[in-house]
């Protein structure tokens, strides 16, 4: 798969939103301080948006791919998320379950269920426990993407051996596909439903970055941008004279897909040794650890909560400590998880005839 470097850097800005968010509560921000912090929960949606925007460039799922690419798209795909998020999952059973005992009753009989199978984007959870433990709720959205994402490739590539497969094709189809996914969304939340199969009220983020890609792939940046704009104008425009209104993250992400697009040519610069720029290779890290610190650093955030029970930190200790252990985590998740489960599964696509 080609490496975007705008992806990089926004994939990393959205990881840092997301720790900002859940930290702030955590040191006693408040008034501007807090607002400035919660916007960083945008960045979930911006995580969204690039996870459709990839699916799109993936060799794996492209339109004329054999059952063994998706096969394989599926294989890298599980094998990135799922291995690091179970151990999250069992460290909570070993520490809420085993140690504190202070699990909170389930309604609905699921209790860990929920987790080991992934149900959270179809079934609401009673609490923020059963609905957010340790912020994995979005894990289960991600999974019903992945599991959607080569139809959805195919459907915006259009039929093979037709005229359709023009560049201005594929961006038509994959605007039609977000209006529809879009318009769902809204049906689902006017019947009432969208606490059951919230992957429906979520779904509209990806598909958004699979028509980011299909502009970039047409346009030029600012020709792209400017199209998105309009498009973007005219939609927020039908939704306010229907009075179906706007939520405040759906505008947002129209503004993280602009972005996207003016900057779709950016390049990290190599010296004439060839090798990146400082900032480039600090972006590359944090860009591959990315996963690991939004998983682990809400693991973090959740034992300074229960330290702060009693003891009381300052702000400045809250910090540190939270971007210490993260970073420490973060680490050693990439090496002994992460990595292993990624040669896994690399191995078992190699290994298997489809």
């Amino acid at each position: 798969m080609k490496k975007y470097d705008n992806i990089q850097v926004f994939r990393v800005l959205a990881c840092l939103g997301v720790f900002v968010t859940h930290l702030s509560p955590r040191m006693g921000a408040t008034g501007w301080a807090a607002k400035a912090a919660n916007f960083g929960a945008s960045g979930v949606y911006l995580f969204f948006l690039i996870s459709g925007f990839l699916a799109c460039g993936s060799t794996d799922i492209a339109p004329d791919c054999e059952r063994r690419g998706i096969f394989t798209y599926y294989a890298k795909r599980l094998f990135r998320i799922l291995p690091l998020y179970y151990v999250v999952i069992l460290y909570n059973m070993a520490l809420h379950g085993l140690l504190l005992q202070d699990v909170p009753p389930d309604p609905a009989g699921l209790a860990w269920l929920r987790y080991f199978f992934l149900t959270n984007a179809f079934i609401p959870g009673p609490d923020n426990f059963w609905s957010n433990l340790s912020a994995t709720w979005t894990v289960s959205l991600f999974c019903f993407f992945y599991l959607c994402a080569p139809l959805f490739v195919r459907l915006i590539a259009g039929k093979k051996g037709t005229q359709d497969r023009t560049p201005e094709g594929k961006v038509l189809r994959a605007a039609l596909l977000y209006l529809a996914v879009l318009l769902l969304r809204y049906i689902w939340v006017g019947a009432g439903l969208s606490s059951y199969m919230m992957a429906f009220y979520y779904l509209h983020f990806f598909v958004l970055g699979m028509l980011v890609y299909a502009l970039q792939e047409a346009y030029r940046p600012l020709a792209a941008a400017l199209k998105f704009g309009v498009f973007a104008l005219a939609l927020g425009g039908l939704l306010w004279l229907s009075g179906a209104g706007n939520d405040y993250f759906t505008m947002i992400s129209w503004i993280f897909a602009i972005l996207i697009l003016i900057s779709g040519r950016f390049s990290w610069r190599r010296d004439e040794k060839g090798q990146l720029c400082y900032a480039a290779r600090v972006i590359g890290v944090l860009d591959a650890h990315s996963y690991a610190v939004y998983l682990v650093h809400a693991v973090v955030i959740d034992g300074i909560a229960l330290l702060q029970a009693h003891v009381n930190l300052t702000g400045a200790a809250v910090l540190g400590t939270a971007v210490v252990l993260t970073a420490i985590g973060a680490y050693f998740a990439r090496r002994l998880i992460e990595k292993p489960a990624g040669k896994l599964g690399r191995r078992l696509v190699t290994g298997v005839r489809i």
